[in-house]
Parts: C-alpha cells; structure tokens; sequence
C-alpha cells in the first residue's frame, strides 16, 4: 500500500491484517474500475426503430456486376 493506516481500538494483529487486506483490495477495485471506460447505455428498440439506417442491396453490387447484360438474341 502506498498510505500508512493506523489501527485503533483494541484491534489484534489478525484484525489489523483483515482490515489491511481489506482496504488494500477496495484499492484494486476502486484503480480496476478507473481504469476501463464506462459503457454508453443500450437504447430501447422502441428509440432504435426511428432512427435512420443505411439499408443495403439485396445483392452485393459484385453479383450485378458479373455478367454483362445479355442482347435480346429472339429473332423477330
């Protein structure tokens, strides 16, 4: 730890270690939680639905792409 605590009230030495460990883990905790950003709240489907969304082809543009369009070969 980097604070010095002091112990008073009659604590033994086992009670002194258990409060130490204590504090020392509440530090890791508290330093764990710091350290990862907080997640943005997940909205509604209800508030999700309104909003505007890129909507793809159907089919890949690659696929239009593959053949050349066919003449019409019938003889008339």
């Amino acid at each position: 730890m980097s604070k010095e605590i002091q112990i008073q009230g009659g604590a033994g030495p086992e009670e002194a270690a258990v409060l130490a460990a204590v504090v020392e883990r509440l530090l890791i905790d508290e330093a764990a939680a710091m350290a990862t950003p907080a997640t943005p709240p997940r909205q509604s489907a209800w508030v999700q639905s309104w909003r505007p969304r890129e909507i793809h082809a159907p089919l890949p543009s690659h696929v239009y792409d593959a053949e050349p369009p066919q003449e019409n070969t019938t003889p008339e």
